[in-house]
C-alpha cells in the first residue's frame, strides 16, 4: 500500500473530515490532497515532506517514526527538492534563450531586407534627392510680370485716394467718433425675479460678456459666490465687493449669511430683493443668458 493511501484510510476511519484535518494540523487542503494522492514531489517544497508527514500523523494519533520510516522510499529528501527548483530554473532559462534568439533573428532579417531595398533603390534612383528651392525657368518667369504688374497698380492707388472728397473725409471722421462714444458707455444688464423656492431667489439675467456683480452691506456676513464652472470668487466673512464674472458662466451661485443688510447689483442694475422678506439666510440663483 502506498504510503498516500495508508495515510488517507486512517485518517477516514478516524472519522475525520479534510476540513478538520487543515484546521486541526495546520495543513493546508491543498497540500493534504497532494500527500494523499502519493506523488510527494508535487508539493510546493517536497524538502519540507518528513516535517508535513509527522504533523498529518500526529494529529491522527499514528507513530510518525515508524510511518518514516516503512514509507522511507517515497519520501522525498531535501536533495529532490532542490533538483526539483534546479530542473525548472533550467526550463526558465532554455525559455528565454529561445526569446533571444528569436528577437536576434527576426533583427537580422529586418536589417537584411532593409539592405536590399537601399540597393535596389540606389540602382533604380528611386530615392533620387531635389532641392527643394530649385526653380524652373517659367516660374520665374512669372514672378518677374507678377512684380511688374504691381509696380504699375501702385501709381493708380496713389491718384486714387489724392482724389477722396471732403464729404469722404468728413464720414470717416464721424465713424471713428462712434466706436469711441460707444465704448463710454458702460455695459448693463436685464434682471427678472423668477420665482422662489425655500430660501432659494431665482432670477434670469440677460448680459453682455462682461459681466460684474457688485455686494454692499451695513455689516459683515458670511458669503459664498460661486459659478457652474466651479469657479470660487469668495468664500469668507466680508462687507461686499465687486466680482467679474466669468464670460463662459451660465449659473451664478450666491448665499448670504446674513442678507437682510446686502444689497445686489449685476452691471449696475440693482436686481429686486423684495421676495426676500425677514429671511435672515438667502440663497440666489443667477441663470445668465449672454447677448
Amino acid at each position: 500500500m502506498k504510503l498516500g493511501t495508508y495515510l488517507q484510510n486512517k485518517r477516514e476511519k478516524s472519522g475525520v473530515t479534510l476540513k478538520e484535518m487543515e484546521q486541526g494540523s495546520g495543513i493546508k487542503r491543498s497540500v493534504i490532497q497532494i500527500i494523499e494522492a502519493g506523488d510527494l514531489t508535487q508539493l510546493p517544497e517536497p524538502k519540507h515532506a518528513h516535517f508535513l508527514i509527522r504533523k498529518y500523523a500526529g494529529f491522527l494519533n499514528l507513530d510518525e517514526t515508524q510511518i518514516i520510516e516503512r514509507f522511507s522510499d517515497e519520501i522525498p529528501s531535501a536533495k529532490t527538492g532542490n533538483q526539483k527548483r534546479n530542473r525548472k530554473s533550467n526550463q526558465d532559462l532554455q525559455y528565454l534563450k529561445k526569446v533571444l534568439i528569436g528577437f536576434i533573428t527576426m533583427i537580422g532579417v529586418l536589417f537584411i531586407v532593409w539592405l536590399v531595398l537601399l540597393q535596389i533603390g540606389s540602382e533604380g534612383e528611386i530615392f533620387e534627392t531635389k532641392r527643394v528651392y530649385d526653380t524652373g525657368d517659367e516660374v520665374t518667369e512669372e514672378a518677374a510680370e507678377q512684380t511688374e504688374d504691381e509696380s504699375a497698380e501702385e501709381p493708380a492707388a496713389e491718384e486714387d485716394t489724392a482724389e477722396e472728397t471732403p464729404e469722404e473725409t468728413e464720414s470717416a471722421d464721424d465713424s471713428e467718433e462712434e466706436p469711441a462714444e460707444e465704448a463710454e458707455s458702460e455695459p448693463s444688464a436685464e434682471v427678472n425675479f423668477v420665482n422662489r423656492e425655500g430660501n432659494t431667489l431665482i432670477y434670469n439675467v440677460t448680459a453682455p460678456d462682461d459681466l460684474t456683480l457688485e455686494l454692499s452691506g451695513e455689516q459683515s456676513s458670511w458669503i459664498s459666490l460661486t459659478d457652474d464652472l466651479e469657479n470660487n470668487y469668495l468664500y469668507e466673512e466680508s462687507d461686499g465687493g465687486s466680482f467679474d464674472i466669468d464670460s463662459e458662466a451660465t449659473v451664478i451661485n450666491l448665499a448670504l449669511g446674513n442678507s437682510t443688510s446686502f444689497n445686489i447689483s449685476l452691471n449696475g442694475t440693482e436686481i429686486d430683493n423684495s421676495q426676500r422678506g425677514d429671511t435672515v439666510t438667502v440663497y440666489y440663483q443667477f441663470n445668465i443668458t449672454r447677448e
